[in-house]
């Protein structure tokens, strides 16, 4: 339903007395009445850009044909109105295509709001256009699109030719001026205000603490952090720490106790029971904070627990929390958003809606299926991972020309023709090929280097119709073309077994193995210094979160415990957080450590940096000498942040990841870093150097196994690095079958001289 201008002008004339009170239902903090903003005080107006590429669009959007369309999707957020959008456009169009005949039309939500003219002589050459969008046509989810409309002569055309085109370049930018609008006080809406999915941005969600939280108060914010993560998908998520006070102009989460809250809640009433509610900003009504109270830490973790678990039950300013009861622990593997080990998995269990795998037009944007798979998954020597492919198209006049090409991560595998029965047959079976070894670590027996197949995959399905062509001036212009892949269409990665060479950090980055291994992270320990900054707190619920983006799951089940408590974490996977100078888990590991920062003062060495060729892959390949080897002691200025991962030294085969930098400060590059897709690409071996938004990566130190092989898979795979010795045993196995052949004839011989 779209949004009238009246909705605007109500806001607007409304805003200044809701401001100066609490709505009816609102619970403001109490005390907090002279923190208030004054009554005259405007809601605040706020400014978003956001560039094409935040909205989706990987790629330049490229219109071709005489009707080319293609676009971008953005929503508006519930607490807010829109009430300006301009659209600044950079876009590049054919100088063969005919100025008075030729243009590009804008649409919004299906209206038309602007035509872009065509003229010839600055064809070839970028352009750049500002728009302004008409807000009244805004919806809670929004479509904006360009459709080509294009001619390269006034006689009989080919509406297929090649001079017919025109390129809207990812770096356009979309800008929005928003106005807040009053809420009411109701967990009803929940994930809202906190979490909007209409908002295609990422996710930037404060959490607040007394001056000093307790490891209890942090675990349960942990959960939460997790589920929002979760819930952010694709969009990202990140979470401040504020210690003792709030963040300005922005909704917060609130984690407090009886006895160790945050200042601005000292007049709260005492809880009796683990408590959530939803309260107004002290200084900025407009904006929300999600309170979660408890008695002690375990009432805060069983508030958290019955957010992520039960939020839809939830009504009114206020809830109190009964008994919580978890589900048994998760299974290894069986995170919701991985592929299904245990059997084949649907297409249809890939995406959220059967819509995402239809497709219209004559060229049509690729249908896009992204699947995550289990980092340390063994294929090597795999002739590939089988699809049973099913799919349905309009049916073309001839078979030559219209074809569905299938590719993944952006690389090709297969085609197949389309045939006029309309129909891809029963079952159409391909085989997706792998990297041997891509999916487990530095030595790695390629089979087919034309794409990689990691923790994180897109599958790419392109249809192409021909247009029927009877002769000169006789081209039929079809608009109806149809096409869909089945969601019966299945992937099978059933039947390998797990196995890793470790460590890799790029395992880390992606999706966070070897934690995320159980969905819940019931096998894993987080380690923050014992007296955490809010750096160190943001740095644990930021990771958190991309664990939960990674598995679709809360972390329920993870333990979290300051560096004198290592004692107790034997059998586990160890994710270790702080500078240097506040863990003192680094001193003493100081030995196994590939790369030690400790303030001003580093030890770094030069390892294997090896790189796969393949288009698109920067990942670990076979290990290449590097000219110097050895290592350097060195002071230096400046901040610098490292992920740095081996072997436990409390546990064979368990692992420990540990975020570090110069000083605390520097834990945030860390997290810059891996919120970028093009930095977590050159992520790979036992130490990541993350410096002035660079990445260096390298393997230092030895290397370890995890996981399980059959025992010929082994013996083969054991082999397949030791060429010499395989080669030594071929000649030994060759003498002896020659010598028994020997012994045998001699045998005979020896038979008939005696006969």
């Amino acid at each position: 339903m779209k949004r009238p201008v009246l909705l605007s002008l109500l806001a607007m004339a409304l805003a200044a007395p809701l401001a100066a009170a609490p709505l009816s239902g609102a619970s403001p903090v109490p005390g907090a009445a002279a923190e208030r903003a004054p009554a005259s005080a405007q809601p605040p107006v706020a400014e978003r850009t956001l560039s094409f590429r935040q909205l989706g669009a990987s790629s330049p959007l490229s219109l071709r044909g005489g009707n080319g369309v293609a676009g971008v999707n953005f929503g508006s957020r519930a607490d807010e109105v829109i009430t300006q959008a301009r659209l600044k456009l950079r876009y590049t169009y054919s100088p063969s295509m005919l100025a008075e005949l030729s243009h590009v039309k804008v649409l919004l939500n299906d209206e038309v709001v602007a035509v872009l003219p065509l003229p010839k002589e600055r064809g070839g050459v970028q352009q750049e256009a500002e728009l302004p969008l008409d807000a009244r046509l805004l919806a809670d989810f929004n479509r904006l699109q360009f459709q080509l409309v294009g001619h390269y002569t006034q006689q009989c055309e080919d509406p297929a030719h090649s001079s017919l085109w025109a390129q809207i370049s990812n770096a356009s930018e979309l800008t929005l001026v928003a106005q807040s609008l009053p809420l009411v006080d109701d967990l009803s809406r929940f994930p809202e205000p906190f979490f909007d999915r209409r908002d295609f941005g990422r996710l930037t969600l404060p959490f607040v603490f007394g001056e000093r939280p307790s490891f209890g108060t942090l675990r349960a914010a942990g959960v939460l952090s997790s589920w929002f993560g979760a819930a952010a998908q694709w969009r990202g998520a990140r979470f401040p720490a504020y210690l003792g006070g709030l963040p300005d102009r922005q909704h917060a989460v609130v984690f407090a106790t009886n006895g160790e809250r945050p200042a601005f809640l000292a007049s709260y009433p005492p809880v009796g029971a683990p408590t959530v509610a939803v309260v107004s900003h002290p200084a900025q009504p407009e904006r929300k904070l999600l309170l979660v109270l408890g008695r002690d830490d375990k009432d805060l973790k069983q508030a958290a627990d019955a957010l992520v678990l039960g939020q839809a039950a939830m009504t009114g300013q206020k809830v109190t929390i009964g008994r919580v009861s978890l589900d048994a622990p998760r299974q290894p593997y069986d995170a919701p958003n991985w592929v299904r080990l245990d059997r084949p998995t649907k297409f249809g269990e890939l995406v959220t809606a059967p819509q995402e795998l239809e497709v219209a037009g004559q060229l049509p944007d690729p249908i896009r299926v992204n699947l995550r798979v289990p980092a340390d998954l063994f294929t090597w020597r795999s002739r590939g991972i089988p699809i049973g492919l099913k799919f349905r198209y309009t049916a073309p006049a001839k078979s030559d020309g219209s074809q569905l090409s299938v590719g993944v991560n952006g690389n090709f595998v297969q085609s197949f023709g389309l045939r006029p029965a309309g129909q891809g047959g029963e079952q159409s079976s391909l085989r997706l090929p792998l990297l041997g070894d891509g999916l487990f670590g530095a030595a790695n027996e390629v089979l087919l280097p034309a794409f990689r197949v990691g923790s994180r995959n897109q599958l790419q399905f392109q249809y192409a119709f021909e247009l029927q062509k009877e002769g000169n001036c006789n081209g039929t212009v079809n608009d109806n073309f149809r096409a869909a892949i089945d969601p019966d269409s299945e992937i099978d990665f059933s039947g390998y077994p797990h196995f890793a060479t470790m460590p890799n950090l790029g395992f880390f980055a992606n999706s966070g193995y070897p934690f995320t291994r159980y969905a819940d992270l019931s096998d894993s320990v987080l380690v923050l210094p014992a007296t955490p900054s809010a750096q160190d707190v943001e740095t644990l619920l930021t990771l958190l979160g991309r664990m939960g983006e990674s598995t679709g799951y809360p972390a329920l089940r993870y333990r979290l415990i300051a560096p004198a408590q290592i004692g107790s974490a034997k059998d586990a996977d160890l994710l270790v957080i702080g500078a240097a100078a506040q863990q003192p888990l680094l001193a003493g590991w100081r030995d196994r450590l590939p790369t030690v920062i400790d303030g001003a003062a580093r030890r770094v060495a030069d390892g294997d940096r090896f790189f796969r060729q393949t288009a698109g892959w920067h990942g670990p390949d076979t290990p290449a000498d590097t000219a110097v080897r050895g290592q350097a002691e060195i002071r230096a200025q400046g901040r610098l942040a490292a992920l740095l991962g081996f072997e436990s030294p409390y546990s064979p085969g368990r692992s420990v990841v540990v975020v570090t930098g110069s000083e605390p400060a520097a834990l945030g590059e860390a997290l810059d870093a891996l919120g970028d897709d093009a930095r977590i690409a050159r992520m790979y071996g036992s130490a990541v150097l993350i410096r002035a938004g660079q990445v260096d990566s390298q393997l230092v130190g030895p290397t370890y196994q995890v996981g399980k092989l059959p025992l010929w898979t082994w013996v083969w795979f054991y082999l397949s690095e030791r060429p010499i010795l395989l080669a030594l045993m071929a000649i030994l196995a060759v003498c002896t079958f020659a010598f028994a052949i020997l012994r045998l004839l001699k045998a005979v011989a020896a038979r008939r001289l005696e006969d």
